[in-house]
């Protein structure tokens, strides 16, 4: 969303600085595009409309390599990434408290486990007549 944003104050600052200027008429070329055919006639108004286009794409692309809004871009890059590492900080200390009582959790919950495991081969050790102090004797 804030890229959106920044496109469009580039847009509006471009807007800004544009110099009101009357229309690029190029030149034509009497020979070539004074022809007598309406298809002929056409294509030579399509050429300079061209032409024109590409005048005007030259113009924006220095407008926006100018300085100017390169600073302002870089200033708006710099903020955003300042607001994103702030927003990473505020969740890193929302949730390292969560993942630290998880882990308590997780770790209270395994010694239980493993009591109740111990406490159940107690029981089948008793239940087989086997000591919980000896060891199975292997038969060969």
């Amino acid at each position: 969303m804030k890229f959106l944003w920044a496109a469009l104050v580039v847009t509006l600052l471009a807007g800004c600085q544009a110099d009101v200027a009357e229309e690029v008429k190029l030149g034509q070329e009497p020979d070539r595009w004074q022809a007598k055919q309406p298809w002929e006639q056409a294509l030579g108004r399509f050429w300079e409309y061209l032409r024109w286009v590409q005048t005007l794409s030259n113009k924006v692309k220095e407008e926006l390599l100018s300085t100017e809004i390169t600073e302002e871009l870089k200033l708006l890059i710099e903020e955003t990434m300042k607001e994103v590492k702030a927003y990473k900080e505020e969740l890193e200390k929302q949730v390292g408290p969560i993942a630290q009582e998880t882990q308590a959790r997780l770790s209270k919950e395994l010694q239980a486990a493993q009591a109740r495991l111990q406490s159940d081969m107690e029981d089948v050790q008793s239940a087989l007549g086997i000591s919980p102090s000896t060891k199975p004797s292997k038969t060969t």
